[in-house]
């Protein structure tokens, strides 16, 4: 997901992990793959589900497949905090398959009147399991620039008015061309019962605008189990049309957690704590889920099982971005498969990476896998940026080939300088010489 510059392409550039190399899972004779045994995870829960003071990042991602009969939709609902860079984000996007429409927003949230980094999730283990940013409360969240303008000498002055509250407080930046590039929204204030009206004025120059939006992510579950009985909210408005996007879901783990990597950890060498300097990543990947979504008011009960990614710790840095493309499958055999390259991806090109695999029984595989984007490709209009829409996926310890393909070619977070694909897929092929499919996530982050 966006920003996610991880310390996976230095420590991974030859696909030489110290799991791999310790526990021979690259093969293990006739019988296959050697299974990473379960003391070998540093993940503990229910503890780790919570806040990891102190850690540069960390951030809780929904994603996945949602239905309501025939139609079918993908989501993300993602809550970030990079404490490094002194920035909580969160991302929602939301993909109607039968309409090929995608709804997406990021919205930043700002120290210290916005987003405290040891306070905007639970990390008492004792009390509820909770995360959020934003208000649900207060309907300014953020501001979003519906027309850059032309002109602009010096940033113009953000006036906020109406809606019922006060003290909100504002900043303009420039895209250097002579437009507005975004609006830092410095204090949400209180009170805003709606979204205020925006008005630039000033700078030199003309034609900018801009609308107030009311955005939010929530997720509590008890602290008895936190991975089962979560509730999850969140309130966001599509960037390019300006349609509300709301989702109110309820998601329960059956089953045990995937192990990113069989320990859960990719480590660093050095002399900094270890929160300072390695990567850590599990999944819950059988998430029973029951709820609601709507657009622009329009409420669509839905159901489906979802995948949830909890990552923290140490993640590289701008000086030294990484590129990679990642397919998370959910395969009607019971296997779940998180297989990802960080290698230059390139059309037709067959990159090596690595996978881990649980098996229905919940046993647990890292192993090698290739990728080789192929067939459709999809352009951003909006970043320029080329993305695969197909991405053929070989596990050779597990015998098994299969194509990862978007449901639909928009689904892109088109930040400035950190464009993100992330996008709702279907898996098919074959899986110990037998067919399958299922429901699959395709990412890409292409530096």
């Amino acid at each position: 997901m966006l920003l996610r510059r991880s310390v996976l392409g230095a420590a991974s550039a030859a696909f030489t992990s110290p799991v791999l190399l310790l526990a021979g899972c690259g093969g293990g004779g006739d019988d296959g793959p050697t299974p990473i045994p379960a003391s070998a995870s540093v993940i503990r829960l229910p503890g780790d589900q919570y806040l990891h003071l102190g850690t540069p990042t960390e951030w809780w991602w929904h994603t996945g497949t949602l239905r309501a009969g025939s139609r079918v939709f993908g989501f993300e609902i993602n809550a970030a905090s990079f404490r490094k860079d002194g920035v909580g984000f969160t991302q929602v996007s939301l993909t109607d398959v039968a309409n090929n429409r995608h709804y997406q927003a990021t919205v930043p949230y700002l120290p210290p009147l916005q987003y405290d980094p040891d306070r905007w999730a639970q990390p008492d283990t004792t009390k509820d399991w909770s995360v959020q940013l934003g208000n649900p409360a207060n309907a300014l969240s953020a501001i979003q620039v519906t027309s850059a303008g032309s002109g602009y000498t010096s940033a113009p002055k953000v006036e906020i008015t109406g809606g019922g509250g006060i003290l909100a407080l504002a900043e303009a930046v420039l895209d250097g061309k002579g437009g507005v590039a975004t609006i830092v929204v410095l204090s949400a204030g209180v009170g805003f019962t709606a979204p205020p009206t925006v008005t630039l004025s000033g700078g030199g120059g003309s034609g900018a605008t801009a609308r107030a939006i009311h955005s939010y992510v929530t997720m509590q579950a008890p602290a008895s189990d936190p991975t089962r009985n979560m509730a999850i909210k969140a309130l966001t408005v599509d960037e390019a049309t300006g349609t509300s996007i709301g989702f109110d879901l309820a998601m329960s783990q059956n089953g045990p957690p995937l192990i990113v990597w069989g320990t859960g950890v990719k480590e660093v060498p050095g002399t900094a704590p270890a929160l300072l300097r390695n990567n850590y990543y599990y999944s819950l990947t059988h998430l029973q889920t029951t709820g609601s979504v709507s657009i622009g008011g329009a409420t669509t009960a839905v159901s489906g099982v979802t995948w949830m990614d909890h990552e923290y710790g140490a993640f590289g840095s701008a000086e030294n971005p990484v590129k990679w493309i990642l397919q998370a499958m959910q395969l009607d055999n019971g296997a779940r498969v998180h297989s990802y390259t960080v290698l230059e991806p390139v059309l037709n090109q067959r990159s090596r990476g690595e996978a881990t695999v649980m098996l229905a029984d919940g046993s647990i595989y890292l192993v090698e896998s290739f990728v080789t984007p192929f067939g459709r490709t999809w352009t951003s209009p909006q970043s320029g940026r080329t993305f695969f829409m197909q991405l053929k996926v070989e596990i050779p310890g597990f015998d098994a080939t299969i194509v990862v393909e978007s449901l639909v070619d928009s689904q892109e977070f088109p930040v400035a300088g950190g464009p993100v694909y992330e996008g709702v897929a279907s898996a098919n092929g074959t899986f110990r010489g037998s067919a399958v499919s299922g429901t699959a996530w395709n990412e890409q982050a292409l530096g």
